[in-house]
């Protein structure tokens, strides 16, 4: 399981600090106050730095924007501030502590409301859609399921057979023929090779966030064969859009996605030419998930779907 890897760099970092809190006390006469405040800038900043990095490749590699989503550098910084608290929640806590942190699935019994089903991303688990999980309870939507896959950098393939098996339990346990598909980042397409290999007919609908449907130039920087399949011009990208062109029916899509997205770029890669394409400018590729922007768009969406949502 993902959540327990990293548990276990979690604890390594951790210990690899201490070690050098230790070197500091002895040899260079540091006391415990400093060590401890130093840990936890480690800690934080080479998160910091990643997100700034992330962040400078997007916009080398940003697509053009209309005046009316472009930001200034004030909004930037908040971006990049933004980006780096979730990424720090999710790194710390919420992927590690899923278990603990993420409500478990709602029981697998007959229902007459249609299920939402979260898909996630690259190296990610269920834990990552803790803040969108709270939104939509708190607002009464469900039953929504939340799965973590086992595969890991194995090719998309499998992991679309995962979601395939994963759609079929919910809607044996449920009693209802079809769900909605909301998948984040990589998620958006093993849920694309997913109706691709097995159609649209247990698909109401199907909403990505933040999705590289072209590739990103930043997957050159990831391992694991679904790295490479995400890359811009791959085969398995060129092969999605052959079997969809020549699918015989299409579930209604929408792709929700961020100009100023700092993983996925050139950012127009999160739209597709056959779905309902919705900007939410000013958003990082994890923050966009856990935001009040996601979830105003994302409810009619799931309305259109068949999604009973209490008013």
């Amino acid at each position: 399981m993902l959540a327990r890897w990293f548990r276990i760099a979690q604890l390594l970092e951790l210990l690899a600090c201490l070690a050098v809190g230790a070197w500091l006390y002895a040899a260079q006469g540091w006391g415990p106050l400093a060590i401890a405040v130093g840990i936890v800038a480690w800690i934080a900043g080479v998160r910091l730095v990643l997100v700034v990095i992330s962040s400078l490749l997007g916009w080398m590699f940003r697509s053009p924007r209309p005046a009316d989503q472009r930001i200034g550098v004030a909004r930037a910084i908040v971006l990049v501030l933004g980006e780096w608290r979730a990424l720090l929640a999710f790194n710390l806590l919420y992927g590690p502590w899923a278990k603990l942190l993420l409500r478990p699935d709602p029981p697998l019994q007959p229902t007459d409301r249609v299920p939402v089903i979260l898909v996630h991303g690259y190296f990610a688990n269920r834990g990552y859609f803790r803040p969108l999980v709270r939104r939509l309870d708190a607002l009464g939507v469900g039953p929504v399921f939340v799965p973590s896959f086992d595969s890991w950098l194995a090719p998309l393939e499998s992991f679309a057979e995962e979601l395939h098996a994963y759609v079929e339990r919910i809607a044996a346990g449920t009693g209802q023929p079809r769900v909605v598909v909301v998948a984040h980042s990589m998620g958006g397409l093993i849920a694309r090779a997913y109706i691709a290999r097995h159609g649209a007919g247990r698909v109401a609908a199907l909403v990505t966030i933040a999705s590289p449907h072209r590739g990103t130039a930043l997957a050159a920087l990831g391992v694991g064969a679904n790295a490479r399949q995400m890359e811009e011009g791959s085969g398995f990208l060129s092969e999605l859009e052959r079997s969809e062109a020549a699918a015989p029916s299409r579930p209604p899509a929408t792709c929700i996605y961020s100009p100023h997205d700092n993983m996925v770029a050139p950012q127009a890669s999160g739209r597709l030419p056959w779905a309902r394409n919705v900007a939410l400018p000013g958003w990082g590729h994890i923050a966009i998930v856990g935001s009040a922007a996601l979830a105003q768009a994302l409810l009619p969406e799931l309305e259109a779907a068949g999604v009973k949502i209490p008013r």
